[in-house]
């Protein structure tokens, strides 16, 4: 296989090729939930469980789309 064929595969894999990635430095697969206790605005809450509804995806798949979209991961 040639090199830009790799670079081709691994840049329409991205999001698969930084899971690897993340599971190879910590030993943990980042597609494990992990469940947690924060506080957040009413305002936003109300904003996300609107949108939530709207879309019909959870909120936490919205939180997950937000954080991965925001900071890279």
């Amino acid at each position: 296989m040639q090199w830009k064929e790799i670079e081709k595969i691994i840049g329409e894999n991205e999001k698969y090729t930084r899971m690897l990635e993340y599971y190879e430095s910590t030993g943990r697969m980042p597609t494990r939930k992990v469940p947690r206790t924060f506080t957040i605005s009413q305002s936003s809450f109300d904003t996300l469980k609107s949108e939530s509804r709207k879309t019909g995806k959870t909120m936490s798949a919205l939180l997950d789309e937000l954080i991965e979209k925001n900071f890279g991961t």
